[in-house]
C-alpha cells in the first residue's frame, strides 16, 4: 500500500460523515457490519494480499464505534438537561456576537445546579440585552436550556457539537447576573483579543457592508454579514469564499513567504517562522476545522523541505483528516470541513489534467497565452471543486448552483486580492489606528468588496442559477453523471465529453418532465422564518407570497430562487409590524412584484411605499373583507383589528393564515373551523378556533416556551424546515417538510 495514510484518513473522514447523517443507534449497528466485513476480507486470500479492503474495513470499524462511543458519552448526557431551569455558572470562551436583536455567548460551563445532570460542557446561551464581559470573564446566572437549532448543514445538533456546543440556554432577565474578571488567561484569550483586534481596525477602515464581507472573508466572522449577502454568494456557488479555509490559508502562508523573501531569509529559516505565523492565523480564526483542516496541510508542506522530503498533497490531506476527527469524531459534521476537504480532494486530483486539456485545446496564439492559460487555470479549479463538492452541497444545502464555474471566473482572484490587502490593512491598524498609511489598503480592498458584492448579487438574480434540490430529479440527474463518468474513465477518457454532452441532456429532461408532472398541483408553503408568518402559495409556475415576517426575508428569498421562481404574482402584508414592510422592501430589490396588497396603516411606513413604488397594482386594504380567485384558488382577506387574517380554499381545502396581533373574535364565524390553521400566535390566544390540524411558524425558543398540547393535530416550523401542503387535481393531499 503506497499511501496508507489517504486510504486510512479518507475511510476514517468518510465514515464519519455518514455516522453524523444516519446516527449514533445506526453507527452502532454498522460498526458490527464492517467488523464482520474486515474479518471476511483479512480471511480471504486476494484480498489479504491487496490489504486495500481489510484496512478500509477496519477503519470503517473504528470510525463508527468511537462515534456511537462519543456520542452516548460525551453528547448525549447534556441532552437530558433539554427544557430544565438551572442556575449555571462558566467562562466565557468566545467573543460575544449580536444577531437579530439577541446577543450570544459561548460559555463553558463548570457548575450546573441539577442534580445528577453534567457539569462541565459547553452552550450558547442568549440575551435580550449585552452583558459585560470580556474574554474569559467568569458568569453566574439562571437559564433555561433547549437543544440546539439552526445553524448550517444536514444535522444541526451535529454541527454545533463540531464546535464543541452542546446544549443552548437563554437568559432569565429577571433574575440576577453576577459576572466577575477573568479567573486565569489561557493562551487562546490573547488569540481573542488579537481577533477583536483586528475585528475593529476594519470595521474602522470601511463601512459596515464591505467591512462584514472582508471580516467574513478574511477572520471567518459573518455575524455582521446580511443574510442576503450570505444567500447571494450560496446561491452564485461561491460560499466557499466566505469559509475560511485552503484559500485564505495559502494566501496568508504566500504573504508571509513574500514577507521572508524581501527581507532575504533563507526558506529553511522562514518556514518555522511562517509555520508560527500559520498557527496564530488558525487561532486567530477560531480553530474551526475547515480551517485547522487547510492549516495542517500548510504546516506540513512547510516541514517537508526541512526533513528533505517532498511534500504530498494526498498524504497532507488524510493526516489532516486523521488529527481533526481523532479528538472529536462530530468534526465531520461542519460542511466547512466537508466543501474544505471535498474541494481540496478535486483540485489535487482533476485540477492539473483540466487545465492542461484546456490549454492544448485554447492555447493557440502566442500573444494571448498567460491571459488564456490563466482563464484555463481558474476553470479547471472551478470545475474540479465543483465536481468535488457537488454530493456536499446537495446533502447540506439542498441547492445546486448553475452558475457556479462563471461565479469563480469573476470573483475568485479578485477574493484572492481582497484577502491579501485587507489583512495588511488590518495588521497595521492594530499598530497604527486612524494612520494615513491605511488609506491605500481601505482604498483597494473596499473597491474590491463592492466588487465581489454586487456581482455575487447581479449573478444570484440570473434566473435558474441555482437549482433545489427538492427536485426528485436532481438525485437522479447526480447518480446518472457519476455512472456515466465512471464508464467514460474506464473505456477512455474521449467518451468524457460524449459523458458531459449526456449528463447535460438528463438534467434539462429532469427539468422538463417535473415541470410537465406539477401541472396542476397547488402548493402552499410555510417557510421556515423564524417567529413570523410568510406563506407561498404556488401553482403552474406563478407564486404569490402571503406575509413576510421573521427576521430578515433570506427563508423566502432562499425558497424562491430554489424553486426557479423570479417574480411573484402577489405580496401581501399581514400585519403593519415595521420587520414585515423592511423585509417585504428587501424582497422587491430581488424580484419583480405584480400586485401588492397590505394593511392601511402600512401606508405611511417608508418602507412598504418603497415596495409599493415598483409594482403594477397597489392595494391598501381597509376593507373589512374581499374576496378574489386566483388560478381557480379563493383567496379571500379580512380585517382583524391591526392585522389581516387571509383563507384561502383549494378545492375543497381551506387554510386560515392568522398573524400574531390578529383578533379572533373579528373574524367571520364561516372562517372558525379551518382545515389547517397556519399562525405564529400562541395556541392561548386562538383557543375560540377549532382547526383540524394547526401549524405554527415560530423558532424553537418561542416554542419551548409554550404548553403541551394534549389531543391536538400539530406541527411547526422551528427552525427545522419548512413545512409543504400540496393539493393534486384527484384531491389528494400530502404534506411534508423541506430542510
Amino acid at each position: 500500500m503506497r499511501r496508507p495514510l489517504v486510504l486510512v484518513g479518507f475511510s476514517y473522514l468518510l465514515t464519519l460523515a455518514a455516522a453524523v447523517y444516519l446516527g449514533a443507534e445506526n453507527s452502532y449497528l454498522l460498526f458490527w457490519c464492517c467488523l464482520a466485513l474486515f474479518a471476511a476480507t483479512a480471511a480471504m486470500k486476494k484480498t489479504r494480499i491487496v490489504s486495500v479492503f481489510p484496512a478500509a474495513f477496519f477503519t470503517a470499524a473504528v470510525a463508527f464505534a468511537l462515534f456511537a462511543g462519543y456520542s452516548r458519552a460525551v453528547v448525549e448526557p447534556p441532552r437530558s438537561l433539554d427544557g430544565a431551569d438551572a442556575t449555571v455558572e462558566g467562562a466565557v470562551c468566545e467573543l460575544p456576537y449580536s444577531q437579530n436583536g439577541r446577543w450570544y455567548y459561548v460559555v463553558s460551563l463548570d457548575s450546573v445546579s441539577v442534580s445528577g445532570a453534567p457539569q462541565r460542557f459547553k452552550i450558547r446561551l442568549s440575551s435580550q440585552n449585552e452583558l459585560n464581559v470580556e474574554p474569559y470573564s467568569r458568569i453566574r446566572c439562571g437559564v433555561h436550556f433547549f437543544r440546539p437549532q439552526g445553524g448550517e448543514g444536514y444535522s444541526s445538533e451535529s454541527y454545533y457539537e463540531s464546535r464543541g456546543i452542546r446544549m443552548f440556554a437563554y437568559l432569565y432577565e429577571y433574575e440576577p447576573v453576577t459576572v466577575s474578571p477573568p479567573e486565569s488567561k489561557p493562551p487562546y484569550y490573547y488569540a481573542l483579543l488579537l481577533r477583536r483586534g483586528m475585528i475593529s481596525s476594519v470595521d474602522s477602515m470601511l463601512p459596515a457592508e464591505e467591512s462584514g464581507l472582508i471580516r467574513g472573508m478574511l477572520l471567518g466572522d459573518k455575524t455582521a454579514l446580511p443574510a442576503e449577502t450570505t444567500e447571494n454568494f450560496r446561491t452564485a456557488g461561491v460560499s466557499h469564499l466566505l469559509s475560511v479555509s485552503g484559500l485564505h490559508m495559502a494566501t496568508v502562508a504566500q504573504l508571509l513567504l513574500l514577507l521572508f523573501g524581501v527581507l532575504r531569509i533563507r526558506k529553511k529559516k522562514s518556514a518555522p517562522i511562517a509555520g508560527a505565523g500559520i498557527f496564530c492565523f488558525m487561532a486567530v480564526t477560531g480553530f474551526v476545522p475547515s480551517v485547522v483542516r487547510s492549516g495542517i496541510m500548510c504546516l506540513l508542506c512547510l516541514a517537508a523541505p526541512l526533513a528533505s522530503r517532498r511534500a504530498d498533497p494526498l498524504n497532507s490531506l488524510g493526516t489532516a483528516a486523521l488529527l481533526l476527527c481523532l479528538p472529536n469524531p462530530y468534526a465531520a459534521a461542519d460542511v466547512g470541513l466537508l466543501l474544505s476537504f471535498s474541494a481540496t480532494l478535486g483540485l489535487i486530483l482533476f485540477a492539473g489534467p483540466i487545465q492542461r486539456r484546456l490549454n492544448a485545446r485554447l492555447d493557440r496564439f502566442r500573444p494571448f497565452r498567460p491571459i488564456v492559460r490563466g482563464v484555463n487555470g481558474i476553470l479547471g479549479t472551478s470545475f474540479a471543486a465543483i465536481a468535488a463538492t457537488l454530493p456536499v452541497m446537495l446533502l447540506s444545502f439542498k441547492s445546486v448552483s448553475l452558475i457556479a464555474p462563471l461565479s469563480n471566473l469573476l470573483m475568485l482572484v479578485p477574493a484572492s486580492l481582497m484577502i491579501a490587502v485587507s489583512a495588511v490593512g488590518a495588521v497595521i491598524g492594530l499598530f497604527a489606528p486612524q494612520s494615513f498609511l491605511l488609506l491605500p489598503f481601505a482604498l483597494v480592498s473596499g473597491i474590491l468588496a463592492k466588487y465581489l458584492l454586487a456581482c455575487a448579487h447581479f449573478l444570484a438574480g440570473i434566473p435558474c442559477a441555482s437549482v433545489s434540490a427538492a427536485y426528485g430529479y436532481l438525485t437522479l440527474w447526480l447518480a446518472g453523471s457519476v455512472l456515466l463518468f465512471a464508464f467514460a474513465l474506464y473505456r477512455g477518457r474521449k467518451l468524457a465529453v460524449t459523458a458531459g454532452f449526456l449528463s447535460a441532456v438528463l438534467l434539462l429532461t429532469g427539468i422538463a418532465s417535473d415541470k410537465a408532472v406539477s401541472q396542476g398541483r397547488t402548493r402552499i408553503a410555510v417557510l421556515d422564518v423564524g417567529t413570523g408568518l410568510s406563506v407561498a402559495v404556488s401553482k403552474n409556475g406563478h407564486t404569490e407570497v402571503f406575509g413576510c415576517g421573521g427576521y430578515n426575508s433570506n427563508a423566502v428569498t432562499g425558497y424562491l430562487r430554489g424553486r426557479n421562481i423570479g417574480a411573484l404574482d402577489g405580496l401581501c402584508l399581514l400585519t403593519q409590524n415595521r420587520d414585515e414592510a423592511v423585509n417585504s422592501a428587501e424582497l422587491h430589490r430581488q424580484f419583480s412584484i405584480d400586485d401588492f396588497s397590505a394593511p392601511a396603516g402600512s401606508r405611511y411606513d417608508g418602507f412598504a411605499l418603497e415596495t409599493a413604488a415598483g409594482c403594477k397594482s397597489v392595494s391598501w386594504q381597509e376593507n373589512p373583507l374581499s374576496d378574489r380567485m386566483w388560478r381557480n384558488v379563493e383567496i379571500q382577506e379580512a380585517g382583524c383589528g391591526a392585522s389581516r387574517a387571509v383563507r384561502i380554499r383549494v378545492q375543497n381545502l381551506y387554510l386560515l393564515l392568522l398573524p400574531v396581533g390578529a383578533e379572533v373574535s373579528l373574524l367571520p364565524q364561516s372562517w372558525c373551523s379551518p382545515d389547517f390553521l397556519i399562525t405564529d400566535m400562541p395556541p392561548a390566544e386562538t383557543s375560540g378556533l377549532r382547526p383540524t390540524c394547526t401549524v405554527l411558524s415560530m423558532d424553537l425558543q418561542d416554542l419551548c416556551k409554550l404548553s403541551p398540547q394534549g389531543g391536538k393535530h400539530t406541527l411547526w416550523t422551528g427552525g427545522f424546515g419548512t413545512i409543504v401542503l400540496e393539493s393534486k387535481e384527484d384531491r389528494t393531499l400530502t404534506v411534508g417538510r423541506e430542510p
